[in-house]
């Protein structure tokens, strides 16, 4: 069953459907960039950060306006945006969340802790707000439609 939601969850959403992979650059008209990673503390990761053999946690902004594709009639294809949390640590950690630059509210949507995935409501936390995630555990934020 939680296969199953989780297959819905990503047909439903076409950014995580891309054809090529992210680019990192900047969305025209938005400024901000089609994918970005960050630490626990909320900031964004640095080159050097990749280089930590230690790092046991990471999240990733997935821009739900920064797909580079079009439909079968040429308009561009949007979708919400997303904020996964990936914990490979064996205990929970806190993980605070991006400034308001990259949404100012977020619903959790699916939680692999306790096999929770619902798309249509959930928690809410804000921008800057502390998630605690569990050891061993994916959580992710999807960015309301405004």
């Amino acid at each position: 069953e939680f296969t199953k939601k989780l297959i819905r969850l990503q047909k439903k959403h076409p950014v995580f459907s891309q054809q090529r992979w992210f680019q990192g650059r900047p969305v025209k008209g938005i400024g901000l960039e089609d994918i970005a990673w960050f630490l626990p503390d909320g900031n964004e990761m640095s080159e050097e950060n990749w280089n930590h053999d230690f790092a046991k946690s990471l999240a990733v902004y997935l821009n739900g306006h920064g797909r580079r594709t079009v439909d079968e009639k040429g308009k561009k294809i949007i979708d919400n945006s997303f904020y996964v949390i990936f914990n490979a640590h064996h205990e929970s950690l806190d993980y605070k969340l991006p400034t308001v630059r990259y949404g100012d509210g977020w619903i959790k949507v699916l939680d692999t802790n306790d096999n929770y995935v619902n798309d249509e409501e959930g928690e809410t936390y804000q921008a800057e707000e502390v998630v605690k995630v569990e050891g061993r555990s994916v959580v992710l934020l999807k960015q309301p439609e405004k």
